[in-house]
Formats: structure tokens, C-alpha cells, sequence
């Protein structure tokens, strides 16, 4: 015990002197965009994120099925996009922990960096925990660069499937006397309806949800986010709108048919099928 007392002196005594360790951080935009936890379509998320101060000197170095991808300190998260199937991720510190995970296209997980005292420095286990708790403790992190370019998200953190909250409402907002820049040629109508819902007039059944008013932003990226799962196109349209709740849908190529969606707020859901 009196040797343990000492090493835990020690640790504190490093922390104090040295500060927090210094690790790779991305921007703060990056970060921020990384807490929608938004899915891709052809790849699992896999968060990693150590939410304690304990061990604030310490660098844990992470790798994934023997690739390195960075190296967290404290109040810090790796977000990483792997193949589907089984991987194993191991954590660095005094000791080896090391956490086997299977995993599937399109779906997220997320894993807990425990931090505990060592005998000389600080160590670590891994524990894969739920969807609750594992969102909660990434909000309270800053998003890490991976150092592995294979296992980074589209455009290093973006993921494919968020809509982009740029403004088509603020097109609208534009002063009719004002020029136009005009669209590059190669811009689709998919692209163009991918931007969040803009203020203009409600739509028809079968209008965009782009340009309904009455489709919240939450509502709109959580619709493209099951149309994206589901393979479909991520043009969405309307069916109908009361309130918090509305009937969606997108194309789906792959299946023939429409895929049908229920949203009650930004909670969306597949629906029964049309007809």
C-alpha cells in the first residue's frame, strides 16, 4: 500500500507540473459536428472517448486492429469510420486493454476509455457502453484528429448521410433585387434538395421537404438519415404535415418501392407502405 500511496504521488505531483497532455485536437467546428452522431451508409462509427481528468499528464495511445489512431488525454473522443466486422481496439498504459467489437454498416458505437492508477503511471480498460451513456460522455469531450487516414469519416469528419444545415432559408431571406450567383452545372436537384427545410410555401404532397416550412431541421436530417441507411435517395418528400407530425418518403432504387416515413418530431421511424 505504501508503494502505491507513493506512484499515486507521484502521478499528481507529473499532472501538476506537466499540465495536461498534449494531444491532436480537431476544430471546434469538427467537434461540434461529430456530437450529431450521425450514421454512415457503408461503414460502422465507432466512438472512443475518455471523459475523466485522472491521469491528466498521461497520453493512453489507441489502436485498432494494429493501426494507431491516436493517442487521448483527458476530456477527449476519437471518431473513427471501420469496415464492417470484427475488429479489436487496445489501449496503451502501464498495461494492454484490449475490446473485441463486430460491427455493422450503419450502425454507431460507442466505447468508454476507463482510466485507472497504475502502479508508475496511469493505466486503462475499455468497456463498450450504451448509446445513453456513451453520447453523454462524448458531449463532455473535444473531438481528437485520427491518426489513421483509413479509418477517417468522409472529409476527415463529416459524416456522408448529415444534411447540411446550409441555408436555403437564408437563400430566401435574400432581397429579391439581389443577383443570383449562378448554380455550377454539375450541382443536381438531389443536391439541392439535401439542404435543410427552407421558409417558403407549404408544399404539395409530393414536394420537396426542403422547401416546406413546416419540416423542422431535426425532422429533415433525421428522415435523411434513415432514407441514407436504408440506401434510399436522400431527395425527401412530403406526404403530409400536422404539427410535430408527418408522412415522408424517399425513392429506393435498390427496392423498387418507396420507403415510407413517420416522423414525430426528429424521432423518425419507417412506416407501413403505401397502398
Amino acid at each position: 500500500m505504501k508503494i502505491r500511496h507513493i506512484a499515486v504521488a507521484a502521478i499528481v505531483i507529473a499532472c501538476l507540473v506537466s499540465g495536461c497532455a498534449s494531444v491532436n485536437k480537431a476544430g471546434r467546428d469538427a467537434s461540434e459536428q461529430a456530437k450529431t452522431f450521425s450514421p454512415i451508409t457503408d461503414k460502422a462509427v465507432v466512438y472512443i472517448y475518455r471523459d475523466e481528468i485522472l491521469g491528466s499528464a498521461i497520453k493512453l495511445h489507441v489502436s485498432v486492429d494494429g493501426t494507431a489512431v491516436g493517442d487521448t488525454g483527458p476530456k477527449s473522443f476519437l471518431q473513427l469510420a471501420l469496415p464492417p466486422g470484427p475488429h479489436t481496439i487496445t489501449s496503451r498504459g502501464e498495461k494492454i486493454s484490449s475490446l473485441s467489437l463486430d460491427t455493422q454498416a450503419g450502425k454507431t458505437y460507442y466505447v468508454w476509455q476507463e482510466v485507472k492508477m497504475g502502479m508508475w503511471s496511469a493505466n486503462s480498460m475499455l468497456h463498450q457502453v450504451d448509446t445513453d451513456k456513451g453520447q453523454d460522455g462524448v458531449r463532455e469531450c473535444a473531438l481528437l484528429r485520427t491518426d489513421a487516414p483509413a479509418f477517417r469519416l468522409p472529409d476527415d469528419s463529416t459524416p456522408k448521410v448529415a444534411a447540411p444545415v446550409a441555408s436555403a432559408r437564408a437563400v430566401e431571406a435574400t432581397p429579391a433585387s439581389a443577383p443570383a450567383e449562378a448554380a455550377p452545372a454539375s450541382i443536381s436537384a438531389q443536391t439541392a434538395d439535401a439542404t435543410a427545410p427552407a421558409v417558403g410555401t407549404v408544399q404539395a404532397e409530393g414536394g420537396p421537404a426542403s422547401l416546406d416550412p413546416r419540416v423542422t431541421v431535426p425532422m429533415f436530417n433525421a428522415a435523411q438519415n434513415l432514407a441514407a441507411i436504408h440506401q434510399c435517395d436522400r431527395m425527401i418528400r412530403v406526404r403530409s404535415v400536422d404539427g410535430d407530425n408527418a408522412r415522408l418518403y424517399s425513392t429506393c432504387p435498390a427496392g423498387g418501392s418507396a420507403l415510407e416515413i413517420v416522423c414525430n418530431g426528429a424521432n423518425c421511424h419507417e412506416g407501413a407502405p403505401q397502398g
